[in-house]
């Protein structure tokens, strides 16, 4: 693509909106693929207030498959061709791009973005006429990202000073950004991720259980994760293999696709579960097939705070997850899940084996939807990043 912006560009009127027109937000990301980040950001660009601020989407990998959906959100995309490694010049053609298209909020995801986005957004700033302003910024920490790895905290670091706001989506990330990061206090924000929970809502198992073609019987295990290694799904194989000794009734489906699947398959079959395992690849109907789910298990190694432990409580699923990140801000010990450690199969096959007797189970998943309604609504959040967006503008 040669650095030359691609895709439904949007037009911009200059570094300042005219008055009573809404401001031009930059949602800045790599690509707009299957994750919770992705996720996060489409249900902002759908519930955005847009007589206040007009989103536009730069991807700087490639649009991923979900931009699909910004026809239907009549949300811009511009795609700039990042080049492999550390590219130096991006920040230019980046800043070249929000003086051009007028945009007045870059709000930034991952790491990279952040930090290209936060330079280009001081490039626009640097070559703005006296008292035009440029754009601001501001960065959502989906994850923990890589505390232990200095040169990438060095990064973050850097990036954060360009930055006016970083929202942390849990806890667990703000105490990153605070220790880690060493973010300025008065810059970090925590607003935690937001599900549709009109959306996300118990069910008929049978219907879900049909849908998925599994069993209309026996108990049922649940993930819905990316396969790749941080979501550790062959600690949760070799669990669920465990429980299948204490219940041979057992099946567990993991939803969701990836690099490991190869791998995965195999293990399953080394371990002879043969059937009783699904694993579905990607599905775009998730929120229809949680509620065939006993218990949903997630066995992360790292988490910023999981999007889908947050949609498998609205669902009234009971869960059983590492504790790591912010899945313990997403649990209630006991009431509405269980914590494990990571890395531990015999510990969360117990656990699972666990919340299969309880006989509150149902009400376990009940308790679990509440705290969602209460915490982590999807209109609490947008409501949360408009009110930021109006501070860091001004207004």
């Amino acid at each position: 693509m040669n650095g030359v912006p691609e895709v439904r560009p949007a037009r911009g009127v200059g570094p300042r909106a005219a008055p009573g027109q809404p401001a031009k937000v930059a949602h800045v990301v790599l690509s707009l693929n299957v994750g919770g980040l992705e996720r996060v950001v489409l249900r902002l660009l759908e519930r955005t207030a847009r007589d206040r601020f007009a989103p536009v989407v730069c991807a700087l990998h490639e649009p991923g498959a979900l931009a699909e959906e910004l026809a239907r959100l009549d949300v811009p995309l511009v795609v700039l061709a990042r080049r492999p490694g550390l590219d130096p010049g991006l920040p230019v053609r980046l800043s070249a791009w929000l003086r051009r298209e007028g945009i007045r909020l870059v709000h930034t995801h991952n790491p990279g973005p952040h930090l290209y986005g936060a330079l280009a957004a001081g490039l626009a700033r640097a070559a703005s006429l006296p008292g035009g302003g440029g754009p601001r910024v501001i960065h959502t920490k989906h994850g923990r990202n890589y505390p232990k790895q200095r040169r990438k905290v060095l990064v973050n670091r850097l990036a954060a000073a360009l930055t006016d706001r970083v929202v942390a989506v849990s806890d667990d990330a703000r105490a990153v950004a605070l220790e880690v990061e060493r973010v300025a206090p008065a810059k970090v924000v925590t607003i935690l991720n937001g599900v549709d929970t009109d959306v996300f809502r118990p069910g008929d198992a049978g219907a879900a259980r049909a849908r998925l073609g599994v069993p209309a019987s026996g108990y049922h295990v649940g993930c819905v994760a990316r396969l790749s290694p941080e979501k550790d799904h062959a600690t949760l194989l070799a669990a669920f293999a465990r429980l299948r000794e204490m219940r041979p009734d057992a099946h567990l489906s993991l939803i969701g696709d990836g690099p490991l699947r190869p791998a995965l398959e195999q293990q399953a079959a080394r371990l002879g579960l043969g059937g009783a395992v699904t694993f579905t690849g990607t599905r775009g109907d998730v929120a229809e097939l949680l509620p065939a789910f006993d218990v949903f298990a997630l066995a992360s190694l790292t988490e910023g705070i999981s999007l889908t432990l947050i949609e498998a409580a609205a669902a009234g699923v009971p869960i059983v997850a590492t504790r790591v990140g912010g899945n313990p801000e997403i649990l209630e010990e006991g009431e509405t899940g269980l914590l494990v450690a990571p890395g531990a199969p015999e510990t969360l096959a117990a656990a699972l084996e666990a919340v299969a007797v309880r006989e509150d189970r149902a009400a376990m998943g009940m308790r679990g939807r509440a705290r969602v309604v209460e915490r982590f609504g999807v209109d609490r959040m947008v409501r949360a990043y408009e009110d930021l967006y109006a501070e860091v503008l001004g207004g």
